[in-house]
């Protein structure tokens, strides 16, 4: 475990094991986790509002042997400092992630968003998506949600005056990231749940995933967002909803794979909301296995010649037996008859292509 001088004394270092990193950028003080070979592919994890890079830790110390794995706290969230007249609105927080991926070069990346961190991903990336080499996506979008009035209309009640008023003397947003109702599967441990509200221990700083919800509904930036997931048309994504996660309900498991015609969808059993947190070790091996199958079998059309004659046996667990397997137990896969275009991927039925 490495020492961090200077970490606040709220940060549990056992659950969050990872080296402090720092960079300036225009003004923000991002902080961010980077472990893993510097010379291996790169998983970017974008965290959602309220989350930090605390969100990615067991995904981080299982893939970090074989993958450079990067995480940044986006400004005024987790242990970052925003800049003076920040507004925490899509269109900034996505700019200083471009910023990021800028200043710290990184290419050949696969993005893994979930909730905000969607978004944030395909606004910023647009205009360097040279340098991803596919998409992870979970419990979000890349479009335009003009067509979707129950979830304007949800924005709008959970944006409201009398919500942030709730917001800002309850914590209730970060308080929800640990709960039963928005995981399926769990409740977190209170030292969990502790890392996700400490954060927001001053009431002034609550409401600023609030404010990035409110820009959602921005129609300049809605449009731009439609334009941007162009840039993705071509690229691989893994996409991974949990089956009683309301945006499941709203069929955005399916615009993704209609969006993205080069993907793989997989519905996680008994989960809602928050993959990454209801179902960590599914989302990793459903991972591994993507990968393998996406870049490293023969005849694969790879997006990067550097990775077209990567070893199969380098990404799977030692357990994962003959490929490809079933991606983990009880897990549930699309019918093609339930989403227009689907074909099995798989010759053991392990997944559908859509």
């Amino acid at each position: 475990m490495q020492e961090n001088v200077g970490r606040p004394d709220w940060v549990d270092s056992k659950l969050y094991p990872f080296h402090d990193n720092w960079v300036e950028i225009d003004g923000h003080s991002i902080h961010y986790v980077d472990e893993g070979p510097r010379d291996a592919p790169v998983l970017l994890f974008i965290h959602p509002g309220p989350g930090w890079s605390f969100t990615y830790r067991y995904h981080i110390k299982r893939l970090s042997d074989k993958f450079r794995c990067v995480a940044p706290d986006l400004p005024g969230y987790g242990l970052s400092e925003a800049a003076e007249g920040y507004d925490y609105s899509l269109r900034s927080q996505s700019h200083a992630l471009g910023r990021f991926v800028q200043t710290l070069n990184l290419r050949n990346m696969i993005v893994w968003g979930n909730d905000g961190g969607g978004p944030t991903a395909i606004l910023a990336l647009a205009k360097q998506s040279d340098r991803v080499l596919g998409l992870v996506v979970g419990g979000t979008f890349g479009w335009s949600i003009k067509d979707y009035r129950s979830v304007a209309w949800t924005l709008r009640v959970v944006t409201s005056p009398f919500f942030r008023l709730i917001n800002r003397y309850t914590n209730f947003l970060a308080r929800s990231m640990g709960s039963k109702m928005a995981l399926g599967t769990r409740s977190l441990l209170k030292k969990e749940r502790e890392q996700y509200t400490r954060p927001f221990k001053k009431r002034n700083t609550r409401n600023r995933a609030l404010r990035l919800f409110a820009s959602f509904n921005d129609h300049a930036t809605q449009d731009d967002l439609g334009r941007a997931l162009l840039a993705f048309r071509e690229k691989p994504v893994l996409i991974q909803f949990g089956e009683g996660d309301p945006m499941t309900g709203q069929k955005w498991p399916e615009r993704w794979a209609k969006e993205l015609p080069n993907n793989h969808l997989v519905l996680l059993p008994n989960v809602r909301h928050f993959t990454f947190e209801g179902a960590p070790e599914a989302t990793v091996e459903n991972f591994r296995s993507w990968w393998a199958e996406t870049f490293t079998m023969p005849n694969i059309n790879s997006p990067s010649e550097r990775f077209r004659n990567v070893r199969l046996e380098d990404f799977l667990p030692e357990n994962i037996g003959t490929f490809p397997p079933v991606l983990y137990e009880g897990s549930v896969t699309l019918n093609p008859s339930t989403v227009a275009g689907c074909t099995n991927s798989y010759s053991n039925g392990g997944g559908y292509d859509c």
